[in-house]
């Protein structure tokens, strides 16, 4: 049997039994419950659920029309039938207008169950219709993509919410109004094919189209559409993809764009040289590309930290663009070097013109997150065709020409020279040869005797780094250092120089040698890569070297680079014993600031003042103003490049405390200066 829970609206129980055992009859599980004021009938439909209510029209106290009014008012969709006596016609008309699925009279009750099934069956669909409604108004209402219908002629019948979001129009903006307004001018030929396609009974997928966006920026939308043939409409969903569409513009713009400072990259520079080459050999004009590296930019990134380089180098890069033509390229090439395209150039001094500027506007100030900031760039330049005649080569080129610039001195231009080659060569293959060396035993530290002008003993040496080249021999320390500096070697060659003199200063200290402090310098790199306090500790300890016969030399340029980073790191150093020496005084940035409070123990005077000190006024100036400065200061002072006796009696009449130089020894093995030290020789 099919269970049926009717609401019963009937004041006579001997016709609600009536009606219940005439649906038993046709099938129906009756459960009902019989109510007969309006109070019972809210009640009970609160204590639902029903499938159908059959309402007696006239009640004492109720009738029909106001149970149809209860039951409206619910939104619970319940069918219901009026059963009632004679009525006339136009009341059974009323009760159908106010909601009513039927009217059955108590006289003619055969119609009873074909109306029940007909209203159970009318409830149904009319509940799936309202669910189908309901799922629909959600969708509009909360989905992501804009889902619409259109009539055949491309209007607007219904737009989802998502149009607000997507197009910035309000739904009711857009019903009425035609989908065509919406696409891009430049799309619509497009689309209007597609949409044709879709009247002609074949599904839109995927098409991808440019919409307009209220303010009139392009939004991307892909659509799917279809025709419903029922009901001569067209419904489409389309799906935001700007996002990804611009992410994809991004990748593209980055395949040939450089991420921090927009300019183009080397593959985008590479590709123009080559176009560029094209232009000159159908016309007969120049090209030129110049390299320019930035100088000791690895210095900024190093006391400052990359955030801070990178922000330089956005403003050296904006600074370089403004320098140049419409026509011509700025580009990095990656690090801090950039390549700078000169196209259609009718002769090569152009080329000088905008090198000079770029090296005169580079020398201004950068003022970065409110730090001023000094820089200078070595340029190289290559001219096509004679310095190459592809890409590659002329970046080559240039690159050595730049190499050129750097070794005369930085902050200067070159022009390549097929010399310029050869030289780079050697550099290549000595860079390549220090990769080697230490392990292959070909370095070597002599030490040169330091000598008290007072008493004529010596009182330590300085280690000096030389390299035995298997082929080229001895090289000289002007060639190589640079080179171990400019590509990161002078970290691991430092820390063995240091490690070296360490242990052969505590080998001659077990020999019962007098005890010597031995001097080893220390670069810019070294200083900056690294936790100077750690590895100079740690290395006095594995070696077994007192701190106070160690002495750490350091250049005021390195100080310059960060005084108070400088003076904290060396603070720390003195603190553990280790002394220190501001090497080559005077031919650096001389702060009188940063002197007084730097944790020295000793300023040495450079060669450069001492050599020519008796014969230039202003060198014997500037020597007799260090050792007064030094003193009062409360350093000691040692000159170094004293040749001649004549350099050494000056010197002692100024009461210089030592002197370092050939008049006394030229730097020697370890084994020679341990019998230096044996055989006692003193200053004469």
């Amino acid at each position: 049997m099919t269970p049926l829970r009717a609401l019963m609206v009937e004041d006579n129980e001997d016709d609600s039994l009536l009606v219940q055992e005439a649906l038993r009859s046709a099938g129906y599980d009756v459960r009902a419950q019989r109510v007969e004021t309006e109070a019972d009938l809210r009640h009970a439909l609160r204590d639902g659920p029903w499938d159908i209510v059959l309402s007696d029209y006239r009640l004492p106290s109720f009738d029909a029309r106001g149970a149809l009014g209860v039951i409206r008012n619910t939104d619970l969709g319940l069918p219901v039938i009026v059963i009632s006596g004679t009525v006339g016609e136009d009341v059974a008309v009323e009760t159908l207008k106010l909601g009513a699925d039927d009217y059955v009279l108590k006289d003619n009750m055969t119609r009873l169950v074909p109306a029940v099934a007909r209203a159970l069956d009318t409830a149904r669909s009319r509940r799936q219709q309202n669910r189908l409604e309901h799922m629909k108004t959600l969708i509009l209402e909360n989905s992501l993509d804009l889902i619409c219908t259109l009539d055949v002629h491309g209007r607007f019948l219904e737009v989802s919410a998502a149009a607000q979001a997507i197009l910035d129009h309000e739904p009711a903006e857009l019903v009425g109004t035609h989908v065509g307004q919406r696409v891009h001018p430049d799309a619509l030929p497009s689309f209007q094919h597609e949409f044709q396609a879709v009247l002609q009974g074949q599904r839109m997928r995927d098409f991808e189209c440019r919409f307009l966006h209220k303010s009139g920026r392009v939004v991307y939308l892909t659509w799917s559409a279809v025709l419903s043939q029922d009901h001569g409409v067209v419904v489409a969903v389309g799906r935001d993809v700007t996002e990804r569409k611009q992410a994809e513009q991004r990748i593209r713009y980055l395949a040939t764009h450089d991420g921090l400072t927009d300019l183009p990259n080397r593959n985008l520079v590479q590709d123009r040289i080559q176009q560029g080459i094209a232009h000159a050999r159908r016309t007969g004009r120049l090209l030129a590309l110049l390299f320019l590296d930035l100088d000791r930019f690895k210095v900024i990134n190093d006391c400052y930290g990359h955030p801070f380089g990178d922000a330089v180098l956005k403003a050296a890069a904006e600074r370089l663009a403004a320098l140049v033509r419409e026509g011509d390229t700025v580009a990095r090439q990656g690090g801090d070097e950039f390549l700078i395209l000169l196209a259609d150039l009718r002769q090569a001094a152009d080329a000088y013109v905008v090198a000079q500027k770029i090296v005169q506007t580079l020398e201004a100030p950068f003022v970065v997150q409110g730090r001023e900031v000094h820089l200078t760039g070595s340029i190289g330049v290559a001219v096509f065709p004679q310095d190459g005649e592809s890409a590659d080569a002329l970046i080559g080129s240039a690159d050595v020409a730049m190499y050129r610039a750097k070794n005369l001195g930085r902050n200067t231009y070159q022009f390549f020279t097929r010399e310029m080659s050869e030289e780079t060569q050697r550099r290549v293959s000595l860079e390549t040869g220090l990769h080697d060396a230490v392990a292959m035993r070909q370095l070597q530290l002599v030490y040169q005797p330091m000598v008290s002008l007072d008493s004529g003993r010596i009182t330590g040496c300085e280690a000096l780094l030389r390299w035995h080249h298997p082929e080229l021999g001895m090289v000289p320390p002007a060639q190589f250092i640079p080179i171990a500096e400019d590509s990161g070697l002078i970290v691991p060659i430092g820390d063995w120089v240091l490690r070296t003199a360490c242990t052969q200063a505590r080998a001659w200290l077990d020999a019962g040698l007098p005890p010597v402090t031995v001097a080893v310098n220390l670069s810019a790199r070294q200083f900056l890569q690294q936790d100077v306090v750690s590895w100079v500790t740690d290395t006095l300890r594995t070696t077994g070297l007192p701190p106070e016969l160690l002495e750490l030399e350091l250049t005021e340029s390195l100080i310059a680079q960060d005084v108070e980073n400088v003076i904290a790191t060396f603070g720390r150093l003195r603190d553990v014993g280790v002394k220190l020496s501001i090497d080559d005084f005077g031919t650096g940035y001389s702060n009188l600031g940063y002197l007084k409070r730097f944790p020295a123990n000793t300023l040495k005077i450079d060669q450069a003042f001492v050599r020519d000190m008796l014969t230039d006024p202003g060198d014997a100036t500037i020597v007799l103003a260090v050792i007064s400065l030094a003193h009062n200061l409360a350093f000691k002072v040692i000159a170094e490049g004293v040749e001649t006796e004549q350099h050494c009696d000056f010197l002692r009449q100024h009461h210089c405390d030592e002197v370092q130089g050939y008049y006394f020894s030229r730097p020697m093995p370890a084994a020679e200066f341990e019998a230096l030290l044996r055989s006692g020789r003193r200053l004469p």
